[in-house]
């Protein structure tokens, strides 16, 4: 029986033959329908590929318009897909099968019109997203439209002429000193004190976290090294190196007592039961779950929540210890250039941008202090 997989394919379970069926111009001008089989589903799709590839690009069966559809997937797959991680290729394709092309994706590329986007983006607002994940799509659609302009499909990237949605500052919630050191104390003797103690000490992200390897981390110099991630597409686990530069970066741990003494323990834990069982946790992961296992971001994120609701502690995210880490350290006048390279910032301005709102304060007990010096009161 031949069933559908997806456009211009199929699949025959009984003879295991994949069906390719693609159009062409007849010479009497009227479309006609060529169909062939390949043992392969490999095979079937660099077919269509290719066929794509000359529609697209004005092969001889080129049409005098472009699908929206037809344009984003070439774009992805031709350009996006082969210069780009996995991650970014996971999250855009997202966009397109979840937003973009069920509501522009049969509209032709020629006929886009900047009404016709900024109705989608507004399309966008109903449905309760929010203006900077719009502003997301606006960059996806300027990147395809620009690429579509440069390869001679359009004459304009009509993105440009279109306002995309304010940009939202970001709203953080972190804890103090006094709440870190509360969780702190809740997390000890549980699996999640050392991926706790790593966000509010260090301020490691959370894939930073998850792909924490026993060999980054030296023990005799009280310095971990943060040069793997892992990180999830799909469900399943991808590891990877650090997003930027300047996100592979050594941090010394030293100054932590608390946190080396937990280092120093779960690395003899782990030495322990790798003696006892050669299986466990074999490439050496630190943040691991009771069975030995390394977290998936998401999880670790759901059982952080899950325990800090049982403390009766305010709620706060993985990446919430983040920022209250440089919360803390911005609380004891730490030079934001300090704070942005433990935190793995590209620049201070992203710091900056990031948290502002502390920032703010610091700018504010300035003024307090120039204020103190001209009166000699005290601030």
């Amino acid at each position: 029986m031949r069933k559908t997989l997806k456009r211009n394919l199929s699949y025959d379970d009984r003879n295991h033959l994949y069906y390719v069926s693609l159009y062409y111009d007849g010479e009497d001008g009227r479309r006609v329908r060529r169909t062939r089989t390949y043992p392969t589903m490999e095979q079937a799709e660099q077919v269509i590929a290719e066929y794509r590839r000359a529609q697209l690009l004005g092969g001889r069966s080129a049409p005098s318009d472009v699908f929206v559809e037809d344009w984003l997937r070439y774009w992805m797959d031709e350009l996006i897909k082969p210069n780009c991680e996995e991650t970014t290729c996971h999250g855009y394709e997202n966009i397109l099968n979840t937003h973009m092309i069920p509501a522009l994706g049969r509209l032709y590329v020629q006929d886009l019109t900047p009404v016709r986007v900024q109705q989608y983006y507004g399309e966008l607002r109903r449905k309760g997203l929010a203006n900077n994940t719009i502003r997301k799509h606006h960059v996806l659609l300027h990147a395809a439209l620009g690429a579509a302009v440069r390869q001679g499909i359009v004459g304009v990237n009509v993105t440009c002429l279109v306002t995309p949605p304010a940009r939202e500052a970001p709203r953080h919630r972190f804890y103090d000193s006094s709440q870190l050191r509360m969780l702190f104390r809740a997390s000890e003797g549980t699996p999640l004190e050392v991926a706790v103690k790593l966000a509010g000490c260090l301020g490691l992200r959370r894939s930073e976290i998850c792909g924490l390897k026993w060999r980054n981390v030296d023990l005799k110099r009280g310095v971990l090294t943060v040069c793997e991630v892992r990180t999830a597409v799909s469900g399943r686990a991808l590891e990877k190196a650090p997003k930027s530069y300047a996100s592979e970066r050594r941090l010394a741990f030293c100054g932590s007592e608390d946190l080396e003494l937990l280092l120093r323990r779960l690395h003899r834990d782990w030495e322990r039961k790798r003696k006892q069982n050669p299986k466990y946790n074999p490439e050496g992961y630190v943040a691991v779950n009771e069975a030995g296992r390394p977290y998936q971001p998401d999880v670790l994120c759901q059982h952080l929540s899950q325990f800090i609701a049982a403390q009766g502690l305010p709620p706060i995210s993985l990446h919430g210890l983040r920022h209250s880490f440089a919360s803390v350290a911005n609380s004891r006048n730490v030079p934001m250039f300090s704070i942005s390279k433990a935190l793995g910032h590209s620049s201070t301005s992203v710091t900056s941008a990031v948290y502002m709102h502390l920032f703010d304060d610091a700018v504010a007990d300035v003024v307090s202090q120039v204020a103190s010096a001209i009166t000699g009161k005290e601030p």
